[in-house]
């Protein structure tokens, strides 16, 4: 089981861990109590689907020994205006160089969202979430 650990800091600021000894800071904007010195939760939903396509493209645009000079990739989202303000629209928008193939782009996109990215399917069909309180 996958497992990452929160722990607060100051204000509205936690550090985050990883099972492999990696960490770094969430924060909030100050109009609500934070410091803004690190990511927002909400930012890393868009990090993570980003990341999991981006990763999952480049590992297979690399077998295929397609020439990619560079990769990039931007996610931009709106949200609800009220309360919870989930988001209600996710683009991402890759660029890459010319020389790569258009059909090879096509094909490692889908490859990533039919198949290979839990992000992408976490976000499509949401987990059970259960949630437990212990008072230490």
């Amino acid at each position: 089981m996958q497992k990452v650990s929160l722990n607060w800091i100051d204000n509205l600021r936690f550090v985050v861990d990883d099972q492999a000894g990696h960490s770094f800071v969430i924060d909030t904007k100050k109009e609500v109590g934070g410091t803004e010195t690190g990511f927002q939760p909400v930012d890393l939903v868009l990090v993570s689907l980003g990341g999991c396509m981006a990763f999952d493209m480049m590992s297979i645009l690399k077998k295929m020994k397609s020439d990619v000079k560079h990769f990039s990739v931007s996610v931009e989202a709106e949200r609800a205006p009220e309360h919870p303000k989930r988001y209600t629209k996710i683009n991402l928008i890759f660029k890459t160089n010319p020389e790569v193939k258009e059909a090879d782009l096509q094909k490692v996109f889908e490859l990533s969202r039919d198949r290979y990215c839990s992000i992408f399917w976490t976000l499509k069909v949401p987990p059970e979430i259960n949630f437990t309180f212990e008072r230490t």
